[in-house]
């Protein structure tokens, strides 16, 4: 496994540490790796103008990702 380190500004990290806590994982890695996994989903189901469409209920919300 490579090891890669990085400079995480405070906001991002109470961040990643919000999302650690609610997906119940031990590391920020975890967090970024399931960030990772769900951006390349998104990347697969975008859109031709960059935009994702997430279909709740009766309401989408349109995201644009570019």
């Amino acid at each position: 496994m490579t090891t890669t380190s990085f400079t995480i500004d405070p906001k991002t990290d109470q961040t990643l540490e919000r999302l650690k806590q609610h997906y119940g994982v031990a590391t920020k890695a975890e967090v970024l790796r399931k960030a990772i996994a769900l951006l390349n989903v998104a990347a697969r189901h975008e859109q031709p103008d960059g935009s994702l469409i997430i279909c709740q209920g009766s309401h989408d919300l349109k995201i644009v990702m570019r």
